[in-house]
């Protein structure tokens, strides 16, 4: 931890070619507001495309590969980098992230693409309901707003709110930095230091966020879009952070409702019936709103069968339990995943930051200890997280219909 509280992770990974900086800068969803919500990913794709790095006199252009990504919790900075390339890796991220230069020709290039992003995802069923999902769950919640925004904000933010947004909330203080790589930790920490230490940290750190109160949930969301073949079902629940000792349960609960052949809901949906195209389910243990939840795309005549059948098995898994085999297969499920996950630099620097960032000590804890906890977990922690979540679900249902769109309007009819 730097003096201006900027909190640096380093996990060594001898053998390898390549380093990976990732910085994730902890300005969650919650420090917008509904008038400038997707502000966030204005600035991530500014900061994703810096354009060449200035080549200094006498010396070679480094080698740098630059992604972005935006959750709930943070903004994320990922730059990989062959080891000399490291300082310059280091130079990057404190140029995009702390002292950008925001200009009008940036922002807007970001503000188009920004739009270009919303409306694709508004023709996709699918992402359709998953950006309802989280606002019936969450409805006075600061931050449950989509993470890309409305067209509408798109049109409001102002240069000036961009540049005063950035420069209130990306401080080091609110920043985790995580490397990976085959370098001397000593090196790293000379390098850190050399590159942050004179940045001057903000007002103050991110804190616990405020829930509002769970909402009573009386009736599916259905909308209707014009002009797809499929149907989509999204049944979803609040749920565990990483911080959280109860977040190894829901990974496992959430691996053995919808991930892999033998899971639950392909069993029900798929082997057994033919009722669905696809299921899944997913965890997002965020400290913004964070939820579980399944689903299923399937054909409209198909959606009753498909819903009932869906509450049938999480009825009978909070009612009757899980068997030891299906425990066992979602357990191992999980922590291969996990594992797999951790073979590049990218992705140790990712995950190892992602714990961190969202979890704080306990998170990284969770990381660092993770398939021992896995595999701590109970049939009984499952069932009783499964009707924590899922007792009361918030319902999202996607309405396909083959008839065209009302006019040939490039735009879908949402009721």
């Amino acid at each position: 931890m730097l003096d201006n509280g900027l909190c640096v992770l380093f996990q060594p990974n001898a053998g390898t070619s390549t380093v990976a900086v990732c910085a994730l800068a902890e300005v969650r969803a919650s420090r917008e507001s509904r008038l400038t919500a997707g502000i966030r990913q204005l600035l991530a794709r500014v900061a994703g495309a810096p354009g060449l790095w200035p080549e200094a006199a006498g010396s070679r252009q480094p080698a740098l590969q630059v992604q972005t990504a935006v959750s709930r919790d943070y903004v994320e900075l990922l730059v990989q980098c062959l080891p000399p390339d490291f300082p310059a890796a280091l130079q990057l991220v404190r140029r995009q992230l702390f002292e950008p230069q925001l200009t009008r020709e940036k922002l807007e290039a970001a503000r188009a693409e920004t739009v270009r992003a919303i409306k694709v995802s508004r023709q996709l069923p699918v992402a359709l309901a998953l950006s309802k999902t989280v606002g019936g769950l969450y409805p006075r919640q600061p931050g449950a707003w989509s993470v890309n925004g409305s067209i509408a904000a798109m049109s409001a933010i102002t240069l000036e709110q961009a540049q005063r947004f950035q420069r209130d909330h990306f401080r080091p203080n609110a920043t985790v930095l995580s490397i990976s790589g085959d370098l001397p930790a000593a090196q790293v920490e000379a390098q850190v230091r050399s590159c942050f230490d004179d940045l001057l940290p903000g007002k103050t750190a991110p804190g616990r966020e405020p829930f509002s109160p769970h909402p009573t949930i009386e009736a599916p969301r259905r909308l209707i879009m014009r002009g797809v073949d499929s149907s989509v079902i999204v049944l979803a629940g609040r749920a565990p952070t990483l911080a959280d000792p109860d977040y190894p349960a829901a990974a496992v609960l959430s691996a053995l409702l919808g991930s892999g052949m033998g899971s639950r809901l392909f069993q029900a949906l798929r082997a057994e019936r033919s009722l669905a195209y696809t299921v899944q389910a997913a965890l997002t243990p965020s400290q913004v709103c964070s939820h579980a939840y399944v689903l299923a795309t399937c054909s409209f005549a198909n959606l009753p069968a498909t819903q009932a059948a869906i509450e049938r098995q999480l009825a009978d898994i909070i009612e009757q339990g899980v068997s030891e085999a299906e425990l066992a297969r979602a357990r191992q499920f999980v922590i291969t995943s996990f594992m797999l996950n951790m073979q590049r630099n990218r992705d140790l620097a990712h995950y190892v930051g992602v714990f961190y960032a969202s979890g704080g000590p306990e998170g990284l804890e969770t990381y660092q200890r993770f398939a021992a906890r896995i595999e701590k977990v109970s049939a009984g922690q499952v069932q009783e997280l499964c009707a924590q979540i899922f007792a009361g679900p918030a319902i999202i249902i996607v309405e396909g219909s083959r008839q065209p769109r009302i006019g040939h309007s490039p735009k879908n009819r949402l009721n």
